[in-house]
């Protein structure tokens, strides 16, 4: 028994030797395996998020009529981590309340090795939690744009995940529902935009229109579909084109492309659409005014078309510390606008587990905190590929 004690324990400290003393200890192997656990588990046995959620959800799978799906987007080019980290944590916030989750990818991915380690383990934990997953490819200088102006096209999302009469809500990857009631269709209406009286108004094509944000407006498939195939703006693009390819991509069946979106969207903004944007600039808001005078005339043309207008409860944002975010109770909120990167760091992590423990039980949080692990272990594996491409260019 001694012997057998020795012998482990001498195992133990040479396990020990080579994790902490090597240089070449092999994170990608580890990361690697963990991950792929992670996928191969999300594809042999889909997560039923509805069995651990702390709340009921309303419109469980399989229930007969209408579904109610979330669709937000992300670039897999973009420099805060935060947009592609937060995605199964929001869909799963969305699920709570009885929506699906639809997170569309937009980039290039013909770009070697664009998909990191941490859009990998993103995407993995997305297929977990139940959310279903679209790319669309696009130049890199493009991604960001197209990730907004794509919400603009739920109306041609695929059918084989989103029927006519299926709901279609437009989110943000780092905005999270809290209470169930703002985002409940009223009876009788065709819809809502939330938040609709925060933006003022905007003149184009000699109107006036209203602004209305992206996150959120409710509206059948059918609907967001019908607003860009009956506007003036697919008119005027038809309006005598020859070209049958163009002539495909404007038509009732085309699907969600650079292509087709690049061409409503020059027609509309000409050059500011190929301009290089930043964040407040002439377009940055395109998604915002493209959608407003499309839903605008819309109404204007269908007298009987109804979609209420709503407010905006109280908002947990990402302007406040993060000391603000550790309280007891988020009863006083209706969403959390969340904070970036610097929610990743240990301390603030802790602090946001106040707010994961009180949507959803422990299972969930208990996934998350292993989602957050991993993606930790994620961020060494690039810095040590920067260190050693810096390293082989000096050599």
């Amino acid at each position: 028994m001694k012997w057998v004690f020795l012998v482990l324990c001498f195992a133990f400290l040479g396990i020990s030797f080579v994790f902490y003393s090597t240089k070449d200890f092999n994170w990608n192997t580890l990361h690697s395996y963990v991950t792929n656990r992670v996928a191969s588990a999300s594809h042999t046995k889909p997560f039923n998020a509805n069995v651990t959620l702390k709340s009921a959800t309303t419109n469980l799978p399989g229930k007969r009529g209408p579904r109610r799906f979330a669709v937000f987007a992300c670039s897999i080019h973009a420099i805060v981590q935060a947009y592609s980290f937060y995605t199964p944590i929001t869909a799963s916030s969305w699920t709570r309340i009885g929506y699906e989750s639809i997170v569309i990818f937009v980039g290039d991915f013909t770009m070697p090795n664009i998909l990191t380690a941490r859009l990998n383990l993103s995407r993995a934990y997305l297929k977990k939690v139940g959310a279903y997953i679209i790319d669309v490819q696009c130049n890199a200088s493009y991604a960001i744009k197209l990730s907004q102006l794509v919400r603009v096209f739920s109306g041609f999302l695929p059918d084989s995940i989103v029927n006519d009469n299926d709901d279609i809500l437009t989110s943000d990857s780092d905005l999270m529902p809290l209470q169930p009631d703002p985002y409940r269709p009223t009876n009788g209406t065709d819809g809502f935009i939330f938040n609709a009286f925060c933006c003022g108004t905007f003149q184009r094509r000699g109107k006036t229109y209203r602004m209305f944000p992206m996150g959120h407006i409710y509206m059948k498939k059918k609907s967001w579909r019908a607003m860009v195939l009956e506007s003036t703006l697919r008119a005027e693009l038809l309006a005598n084109q020859t070209n049958t390819q163009i002539r495909d991509l404007l038509s009732e069946n085309m699907s969600l492309s650079f292509e087709t979106i690049s061409l409503y969207a020059r027609r509309e903004f000409q050059s500011v659409y190929d301009m290089n944007m930043a964040k407040g600039d002439a377009a940055w808001f395109m998604d915002q005014i493209l959608c407003s005078m499309l839903l605008g005339d819309y109404r204007q043309k269908h007298s009987d078309f109804k979609i209420i207008e709503r407010g905006r409860g109280g908002r947990l944002d990402r302007a406040f510390d993060i000391s603000y975010w550790n309280r007891p109770s988020f009863k006083e909120f209706g969403d959390a606008h969340l904070i970036h990167d610097t929610i990743l760091q240990s301390r603030n992590w802790k602090v946001f587990n106040r707010l994961l423990e009180t949507l959803f039980n422990e299972t969930l949080v208990n996934l998350f905190n292993d989602y957050h692990r991993q993606f930790m272990i994620a961020e060494r594996i690039i810095l040590k590929q920067k260190r050693s491409m810096l390293f082989s260019f000096f050599i």
